[in-house]
């Protein structure tokens, strides 16, 4: 009788060891998922830390930039705070009463304490309707002074990820090799 005692201690105490194992093995799954879901963040955050400094704002003749910007011409500030240079920046000019929108390139933009302004453009489109209070009697299309256009970049950074910032500032990563958090892993 005493022997059967002990095998069913045995066996109650294997089955706790058995259970004790699982629940650590699940912890351990746990806190590696967890890790890796930083590690992910933090990479994610790595990957947009320079590109978060560089922005761009529309700027006009009234401005700042006065002795720069000549009456009548679009032109945006670019400022790189970041630690590396960007490359292959587009600035696009939108002005969507008029159906108007234009392109400045930039080949390499270094960074600086001192935004850089770019004036003019290197390509320009109308397209789509036109609101009416913005066609001259003469048929021409009146743009919006250039302090009221929207203004979006398109730039490069210095490990190659394409990046975009809307009008509105919102920064977005484009392109094939886009940087993203993983979803989260579900647990057991």
């Amino acid at each position: 009788m005493m022997g059967f005692v002990v095998a069913v201690l045995a066996v109650l105490a294997a089955g706790a060891a058995v259970y004790v194992a699982f629940q650590a093995l699940r912890s351990v799954r746990s806190a590696a998922a967890t890790a890796g879901e930083l590690l992910a963040a933090y990479r994610l955050a790595e990957a947009r830390a320079d590109a978060e400094r560089v922005c761009a704002w529309a700027v006009s003749e009234r401005e700042t930039f006065e002795k720069i910007i000549t009456r009548g011409v679009v032109g945006a500030a670019v400022r790189n705070a970041g630690q590396t240079p960007v490359y292959d920046l587009e600035i696009v000019f939108r002005d969507p009463p008029a159906a108007w929108t234009a392109i400045r390139r930039v080949r390499i933009v270094p960074p600086a304490e001192q935004p850089e302004v770019y004036a003019g453009f290197d390509e320009e489109q109308t397209e789509g309707p036109v609101e009416r209070d913005r066609i001259n009697d003469d048929g021409t299309i009146r743009l919006a002074p250039s302090a009221d256009m929207h203004v979006e970049l398109c730039f490069t950074d210095s490990r190659g990820r394409r990046w975009q910032r809307d009008d509105k500032g919102v920064l977005t990563q484009v392109g094939e090799d886009v940087a993203r958090a993983p979803a989260p892993v579900e647990q057991p």
